[in-house]
């Protein structure tokens, strides 16, 4: 069944178009690949999706609901969570206590003492549990990229979408986060997956769309999608004769 719709979407930056009439469905239980070169127009499909920027035009539907125009503080309680490339801790928190403000604001807000209990729950999930009483500035890169992911999951959400989590960390963390983000639909949540690591999204994706110079590329099975001569010339880098 579909989760999520996004019907002709469209975002214009004064004269710039950055997405241009672009469709994406999820369907419930899905991880769903996005990819595409550089300024292709990811992050900011992502941006309309969780309502930090409105769209231009086109319709965005959720859970059956139409959520073009919703706030993302609705959204967010509709259950739509996100993460961001570089992440966004709030500083002056302990690692516990940024999940925990996840937890008070999600779909099912709760007081501090039980977002709390809630908050350290998650970070045993993603890895952080010896961490939840440490300042966030004391973090590893992998270990924020993680802190994000459990930031999106505190809201408890039907859809998390992940805008690159695993940049920037070694083989064996990414492999953790690839662990991890499968974990995700056996805990019930819809993922869409922005990463430049090709293989993950290829790994992990029932699905792929690939997006370029803001317009749908192709989509379908990650096999089909790798294979398309477009898709190649457009965000390989050309065809090869491998």
């Amino acid at each position: 069944m579909s989760l999520l719709r996004c019907t002709g979407v469209t975002k214009r930056f004064g004269g710039v178009t950055a997405l241009a009439e672009v469709d994406l469905e999820v369907n419930e239980g899905e991880i769903v690949g996005l990819v595409g070169p550089n300024g292709s127009g990811k992050t900011t499909l992502l941006s309309t999706i969780a309502g930090s920027l409105p769209v231009s035009a086109g319709t965005i539907e959720f859970a059956g609901r139409d959520i073009t125009r919703s706030t993302p503080h609705h959204r967010a309680h509709a259950g739509i969570s996100r993460t961001f490339q570089v992440p966004r801790p709030l500083p002056s928190f302990s690692v516990e206590e940024n999940v925990a403000t996840g937890c008070m604001f999600g779909r099912d807000s709760m007081g501090r003492t039980a977002a709390l209990a809630k908050a350290r729950t998650v970070l045993e999930l993603v890895g952080l549990g010896e961490h939840a009483g440490s300042e966030v500035g004391k973090l590893t890169l992998h270990e924020r990229k993680f802190l994000e992911i459990a930031r999106a999951i505190a809201l408890d959400p039907q859809l998390i979408l992940l805008d690159e989590v695993l940049g920037g960390l070694n083989p064996s963390e990414a492999a953790l986060g690839m662990e991890l983000i499968a974990s995700l639909r056996t805990r019930g949540m819809s993922v869409i997956y922005i990463e430049h690591n090709v293989r993950a999204v290829s790994t992990l994706a029932d699905r792929m769309y690939v997006l370029n110079q803001g317009r749908n590329l192709a989509h379908g099975l990650p096999a089909d999608v790798l294979d398309d001569p477009r898709v190649v010339e457009a965000y390989l880098g050309g065809p090869t004769d491998a």
